[in-house]
């Protein structure tokens, strides 16, 4: 077979973003160019990885086996290099911060150039993982630090609160619900919740789930992409909802509504991940700015 680094990556982003649309911006490279290498890597392996649909593109039961095995062995691959240039530039003391997808929407542009403008002599690298590998990918050494909200127990970490973010239900602009300034969660009995698959986050799934119950609201789930807000198509079609971190509002994806939630006590928790043994200076740094910079979060509505 002659597979390059390059049709596996292409591969898996389109498998993540179930959309070859999405997949080729997120690459920044031309649609038609990546559905031929999504097709000349299905000619190469000789086998049909994807069923193509007016949807998207879902993957076959072989292509989420090759995806499973390839999304690991990318992995791998990316620590030998992160771990390479760690050695090269050890004397620069570069840092690799991961977060997970919704830090990005408001967080993160806002500590980096903290980071970059109070951590003198510090190189500050960032990379978005899904919440579910921001932990183990601190743990084996892939990252230096992490933040995600509400991620896995892991063992090895101290896992540092920095703030409870509150969250906001996204629905539809046109539901009759969405001119609300506040909503119950019960409220929304005769929707459905789009969601993340549980395996990429439990703990964040199973919070979310909680919520929802302890509400008195059991909602039939939709199964999304690794990221919700990426299938907020499927929230602008009118027969589901979605319960997120309220900086998610900064996004505003269109023909999505984010309306406060009237209930108590609906947080998730945003944390803070490091190594147990790992006592540099540089992260209680990066942990105190984080702290401060999170603050705004508890007030986000």
């Amino acid at each position: 077979m002659n597979v390059s680094l390059r049709l596996l990556r292409a591969f898996i982003s389109v498998s993540q973003e179930g959309n070859v649309g999405r997949a080729a911006a997120r690459l920044f490279v031309s649609q038609p160019s990546l559905s031929q290498d999504i097709r000349r890597l299905e000619r190469e392996v000789a086998v049909k990885l994807f069923v193509r649909g007016p949807q998207g593109m879902a993957l076959t039961a072989p292509g989420q086996e090759l995806a499973r095995c390839v999304e690991a062995a990318l992995a791998q691959i990316d620590l030998g290099v992160e771990q390479a240039r760690r050695l090269e530039a050890s004397d620069q003391r570069r840092l690799l911060i991961a977060f997970s997808p919704s830090i990005g929407n408001k967080l993160m542009p806002e500590l980096l150039p903290a980071l970059e403008g109070r951590l003198r002599g510090v190189s500050i690298d960032e990379r978005e993982v899904d919440t579910g590998e921001v932990g183990p990918g601190v743990r084996i050494g892939r990252f230096d630090a992490g933040l995600a909200h509400c991620p896995d127990n892991e063992p090895g970490l101290v896992a540092t609160l920095l703030v409870e973010e509150p969250m906001c239900i996204a629905l539809a602009s046109e539901h009759p619900l969405a001119s609300r300034d506040t909503l119950r969660l019960a409220e929304l009995a005769d929707l459905a919740l789009l969601i993340w698959p549980r395996e990429s986050a439990p703990h964040y799934f199973d919070r979310v789930m909680q919520i929802c119950e302890r509400s008195g609201l059991r909602p039939p789930v939709v199964r999304s992409a690794r990221r919700t807000i990426v299938r907020s198509y499927l929230l602008a079609e009118g027969d589901s909802f979605s319960l997120l971190p309220s900086s998610t509002a900064a996004l505003q994806p269109p023909g999505i509504s984010f309306v406060t939630v009237a209930d108590d006590d609906v947080t998730v928790p945003l944390m803070f991940l490091r190594r147990v043994d790992d006592e540099r200076e540089e992260l209680r740094a990066i942990e105190l700015i984080a702290r401060e910079m999170s603050a705004s979060l508890s007030a986000t509505a």
